[in-house]
């Protein structure tokens, strides 16, 4: 059985997670992630005091690309999540990993670069460089998936749920637009000329940030969960925690029998009919092994 991480926006919803089917709380704050809420220095102390009070493992999402000048203020962030007793944190630059060599920080680190590991020579590669562990690809077919996870076992961890990220960038799109700067958080979409789907985006300081449907695995989880995947997360991202919330104990249903996927899946379109979703059965190939075959 994997580990289960959830990520939960605010403090007083921590409280709702003490179910024996989740391993860790995922948290953020706003200026080191990619979410759009985030939690003060102190509020994360609390929280993390919280969730090893639960019985629980509290990571932190560190998960944005950072430039030369931002260093030293990372350096600071990640000695003070040391000081918090944090278990790890996830993060997407790759420089990080060195940072917590040489700052000898004590908690793991697991990667999570979004689309780059998409074949078991590059969680081979990290492995063998020390690299605690890593989120594989979601753009890639499940029988990739599970072929990684049988040639690296207890390393691998996987998103089954939350907002598929199309890109990530340091430009602001929405400021352009508006010519107006300021954190665009909620209500902003994008709409593709050819397609009617409205592709939600977010704006911060620090980049811009355009997200795709909802990706659910509710037909896969069972089947998942027999592997040697060492974690799954659950990752709403801009989400509210109690759709969150909902999510966790329809998947903790569908893996005690008590509900099928399909009861499970409609049970939470109904809950919030403004969410789009994809299967992750029906992720394919990328436009280039298209074009290949």
């Amino acid at each position: 059985m994997f580990d289960l991480f959830v990520y939960i926006r605010n403090v007083e919803n921590l409280v709702h997670c003490n179910d024996p089917v989740v391993t860790g709380i995922i948290l953020a704050d706003r200026y080191f992630s990619s979410s759009n809420a985030g939690l003060e220095n102190e509020e994360i102390r609390k929280a993390v005091e919280m969730i090893h009070g639960l019985g629980k493992k509290a990571l932190l999402k560190v998960d944005r690309l950072y430039s030369q000048k931002e260093l030293d203020l990372v350096r600071q962030y990640l000695l003070f999540l040391a000081d918090c007793k944090v278990d790890g944190i996830i993060y997407t630059d790759l420089g990080i990993n060195m940072m917590m060599e040489e700052l000898n920080i004590g908690y793991k680190g697991i990667y999570a670069p979004e689309t780059l590991l998409t074949d078991y020579y590059d969680i081979n590669t990290l492995k063998n460089d020390g690299v605690d562990g890593c989120v594989i690809s979601k753009d890639i077919p499940l029988k990739d998936v599970y072929e990684i996870i049988n040639e690296v076992p207890d390393y691998c961890y996987l998103r089954i749920h939350g907002p598929i990220l199309i890109a990530y960038s340091r430009r602001k799109y929405i400021t352009s637009y508006l010519e107006k700067s300021g954190d665009y958080s909620e209500d902003y979409w994008l709409v593709e000329e050819s397609r009617d789907n409205r592709l939600p985006l977010i704006e911060k300081e620090n980049g811009s940030w355009l997200y795709d449907a909802t990706l659910q695995s509710f037909n896969e989880i069972k089947k998942l969960n027999d592997t040697a995947l060492k974690g799954a997360l659950i990752d709403n991202v801009y989400l509210s925690d109690e759709y969150t919330l909902k999510t966790l104990k329809l998947y903790e249903g569908v893996l005690n029998g008590s509900i099928t996927a399909e009861e499970a899946i409609n049970e939470l379109k109904e809950f919030d009919e403004t969410v789009r979703y994809a299967d992750i059965n029906e992720l394919k190939e990328t436009w280039l092994d298209k074009e290949k075959a």
